[in-house]
């Protein structure tokens, strides 16, 4: 019963009638109602649309009007609408902790003593813009040594 055709044209429809509540949407046409009221359901739980669908303790539905929601929106929004940008995640790393980081890197390499002592006293003195110029090559440079990052990241993410 599940029909990601007719979720997208609902999606339309309700798009096309926001802000207000589509009472005809659940008029007949090519999909049946009980089809319509599954697909409102399921998109209503994934907070898309406002289905407007209340159960009564007969199991018969009463309809007030669909309405599309801001998440709903963004959803057909090409760029993704405002949940894009405000889902944004930033991570924030403090200059000591990288500091620490690369300090930990140097005093476990087989570099000899003496250029471990020059390395560290040097990153101890290096301002926090500097820092953040390394960090971002460090990165760049450690995302193109993996020798196959689609495959590392498969073995990363769920």
């Amino acid at each position: 019963m599940i029909d990601r055709a007719l979720q997208k044209e609902l999606l339309e429809q309700l798009a096309a009638s926001y802000p207000e509540r589509n009472r005809e949407i659940l008029k007949n046409d090519d999909a049946d109602e009980k089809k319509k009221i599954t697909n409102l359901l399921y998109l209503q739980e994934h907070e898309l649309v406002d289905a407007g669908l209340k159960q009564s303790l007969s199991g018969d539905y009463g309809f007030f009007g669909s309405k599309i929601t801001a998440k709903g929106l963004d959803f057909l929004a090409d760029d993704g609408g405002l949940t894009a940008v405000l889902g944004l995640v930033t991570v924030k790393l403090h200059a000591d902790t990288i500091r620490d980081l690369l300090e930990s890197k140097i005093s476990t390499s087989t570099l000899p003593l003496e250029e471990k002592k020059r390395l560290s006293k040097n990153l101890g003195a290096i301002g926090s813009e500097a820092l953040k110029v390394i960090t971002k090559n460090l990165v760049e440079k450690g995302i193109e040594s993996l020798p196959n990052a689609a495959h590392w990241l498969q073995t990363m993410l769920p």
